[in-house]
Formats: C-alpha cells, structure tokens, sequence
C-alpha cells in the first residue's frame, strides 16, 4: 500500500464511521485499489492516486529545508502572502527580506502582482526578491509568508486544487479501472502533493461553486491534502452533479 493510498483509507474511514476501506491485494489486471464497505456490504469502489509535479520533486526540498521551510513568520506585514519564485531565486534572500518588501506593498494598498505590472514598488520587490509575482491569502493566525515551487507564477485560487484533481480524472488508466467496477459509486481520491500550489489552494480557500468535470466513469472526485500536522487533512469532495463541499478531517 502506497502513502497516497494509506492516506486515503484514513480519510474514508473518518468521513464514514462505522464503514471501513477493504484494500485490493491483487490488483494483476488493474483492479481499483479499495472496497468501500459499510455494514459488511461493498458500497463503491475507490481508486487511489497523487497529483504530482516533476519541477517540484527536483525544487521542493531546497525551499522546505530551511528551519520553517516554505513558511516565512511575518514580523512587518499584517496579512499573509504566498510568493512565486523562479529556478534562479535565492531563496536565502526571499527568507530574509520578503517581509520588508510586500509590507510596502500593503501599504500601497497591492493584494496581487506580477512582474509585468508597471507599479514602482511591484518592480522593486520583483527585482530585489527574484520573484514573478505575489499574492495575499486567507489566514487565521498570524501572518505568514509562503513560498511556492518555481515556476509557479500566475492566479492563485481555488481552481488550481480542482483542476489538478479533473486532471486526474480524465486520465486514461483511472477512467478504465472505475469504469470497469461493478459498483453504483466510484470514487477516485486524489491526494495532492505537499508545498504544491494545488494543495497550497486546497488549504487557504473554500471550494469553488459548482460540480467539477469528471468522466461517466468516475461518480465522485475527492481531493486530499495534509493539514497543519500529520493527522489532520483537508477534504474537497464533489459527485458529477454534486457541488464542492469542504471538510477538516483528523484522522
């Protein structure tokens, strides 16, 4: 059983008191990986995958090895932000002087820029962090200063965590294991990978309105992405039909 796939069974298996996630074993003419089961009855069929991102896996550990890793703790700033860097920035900068340069910004009243807008101050910061743009984003707490995978400049909202899931969807491999399950229900969980933009917007945004765009194969598109510690996920769910709803599981 894959992380992904021990992820998910934790997640249905909360989400569902009382059912539990019976794992396909044998899987030689590529079954779907569980049994969902309530009552001792099989009531869907779930397949497990990740959303992941080849430029992230050679970046990621550079921006996440520092003592907070991709989290900067905002001294100067009074809201969160989320900065794009590109291969060539230095991260050791962008720790040491974002706070400085976006609290400026906040005080010229910018809550989103790239580095093609003619602002002075969005120049200066672009210029001196190395960076293709910003954002500001919800937060609870205290403001924060999260760094996102080179390369991933652009708008930063919801639907990056819900296109990365129909994505998923629409791929050959899951739409032939769950169209071939004789099951009413056919979930496919998509757990996103960690310090990506998708799981990034999957945890600082409510879900989008509307149903996402799945495949007949596939009933329902569940999204997966750690929370704040290694119990707690955050949970997008939605059928063909169904809108998003949005759920905190500790599990």
């Amino acid at each position: 059983m894959t992380s992904s796939e021990a992820i998910a069974k934790r997640v249905f298996e909360a989400v569902f008191p009382g059912a539990t996630m019976a794992y396909c074993a044998s899987q030689s003419h590529g079954e779907y990986d569980f049994d969902l089961c309530y009552s001792g009855r099989t009531i869907a069929a779930v397949e497990v995958t990740a959303a992941t991102d080849a430029t992230l896996m050679r970046t990621v550990a550079r921006i996440r090895k520092g003592r907070d890793g991709p989290t900067i703790q905002a001294k100067i700033c009074r809201k969160s932000w989320i900065v794009f860097p590109t291969n060539a920035s230095d991260i050791r900068k962008i720790r040491a002087d974002a706070d400085s340069y976006l609290a400026a910004l906040e005080v010229e009243g910018i809550d989103g820029f790239f580095c093609a807008d003619s602002s002075p101050a969005v120049q200066k910061a672009c210029g001196g962090l190395g960076i293709t743009g910003g954002a500001v984003i919800p937060s609870d707490g205290d403001p924060t200063i999260e760094i996102a995978y080179p390369g991933g400049g652009g708008a930063f909202d919801p639907t990056l965590a819900v296109e990365a899931g129909e994505r998923e969807a629409w791929k050959k491999d899951n739409r032939r294991k769950l169209g071939a399950a004789k099951k009413a229900e056919r979930h496919l969980a998509v757990c996103m990978s960690m310090a990506s933009l998708p799981w990034m917007a999957l945890r600082s945004f409510p879900p989008p309105a509307g149903a996402p765009k799945i495949p007949e194969e596939i009933t329902s598109l569940w999204l997966i992405g750690q929370g704040k510690d290694e119990n707690e996920f955050v949970v997008w769910s939605a059928g063909r039909n169904e809108n998003w709803q949005s759920r905190t599981v500790q599990c």
